[in-house]
């Protein structure tokens, strides 16, 4: 009861500001991942360990169990991507290492020149390789860091203009396991994260840019009710940019293999479903989530497909 009091009290003392994350670079990291931590809101930094969990916070690879592989991908509106694919083994006695790769972007839109003269296509990839582990230190309690390489491009199909940039950032996480059923969770996300780049060869007054990313505090909750068929969970974001996000996802398992939820992430409802079956010995969990549209932009659809072997 003192450690739901001083959860509780952290989170009402966290003060209430505006959006000011979505003009920040780095926006393809901040979407979430994976169908099911979509559809219950973008939660996840207390979630049980899963494919994604080098993304939501390292510190639960420390409860992974034999290997997980996790490929995922989302079709956007406005013809844009955003895939992942990712392996997590345990090592022993009480440990979990993770290798997994993001790709983000859109292409094949028509470049013109300053006379309206079509050049080609632009197309334009972001992308984050993480080496994440994750241990215990003591009885329930576990930590965890993730190492990210990012670089980006743009090339719209002429040598003129080619652009590229690349850096780096980790994140580090906690995870402590009250009892059976709940779970609190902490990350800090994108600490020194940042895209650099050289212009002299793109502009006439070129020169180096260096776009650094919001670096974002979650703290979260993951609860299976005393109902065996409900789950739910909740995640308060802040950032450095004075933005403040509530994520809440709720999970009703129907008979023993079929998964609904419902979420909110700060800014639209998020919906999806998920099961899971055999193949041989491997056990497999499929998930889609569904997006609705933030401004006009049209809805999203995410499928994700994770292996546990």
């Amino acid at each position: 009861m003192k450690t739901l009091t001083a959860f509780l009290c952290i989170i009402l003392m966290v003060p209430l500001f505006a959006d000011e994350n979505a003009r920040l670079a780095g926006s393809y990291l901040r979407m979430g991942l994976g169908a099911r931590s979509i559809a219950l809101g973008n939660t996840g930094v207390a979630s049980p360990v899963s494919a994604y969990s080098l993304f939501y916070n390292p510190a639960v690879l420390g409860e992974i169990q034999g290997r997980l592989g996790g490929l995922s991908y989302s079709f956007l509106s406005l013809d844009r991507r955003h895939g992942y694919i990712s392996l997590a083994i345990k090592i022993p006695p009480a440990a979990g290492l993770s290798i997994g790769w993001i790709e983000s972007g859109v292409g094949d839109l028509k470049s013109y020149n300053s006379i309206g003269q079509e050049t080609g296509e632009i197309n334009h990839s972001a992308n984050a390789i993480y080496f994440s582990f994750g241990r215990s230190v003591i009885d329930r309690l576990y930590i965890g860091v993730a190492v990210k390489l990012l670089f980006e491009y743009i090339n719209d199909g002429t040598d003129e203009f080619d652009y590229s940039s690349n850096g780096f950032g980790f994140d580090v996480g906690l995870l402590y396991t009250i009892n059976d059923k709940l779970r609190i969770g902490y990350q800090v996300r994108d600490i020194k994260s940042q895209l650099k780049a050289n212009t002299d060869q793109i502009f006439e007054r070129g020169g180096t840019t260096i776009d650094p990313f919001p670096i974002l505090n979650k703290l979260g909750a993951y609860y299976e009710t005393p109902l065996s068929w409900l789950r739910t969970a909740y995640d308060l974001e802040w950032s450095n940019h004075s933005q403040v996000k509530h994520h809440i996802g709720v999970e009703a398992v129907h008979g023993k293999n079929l998964a609904l939820r419902i979420g909110y992430n700060g800014t639209v409802m998020t919906f999806g479903a998920g099961m899971d079956f055999k193949i041989l010995t491997i056990e497999s969990f499929l998930d889609y989530a569904f997006l609705p549209s933030v401004v006009d932009e049209g809805s999203s659809h995410v499928f994700s497909w994770q292996l546990a072997f």
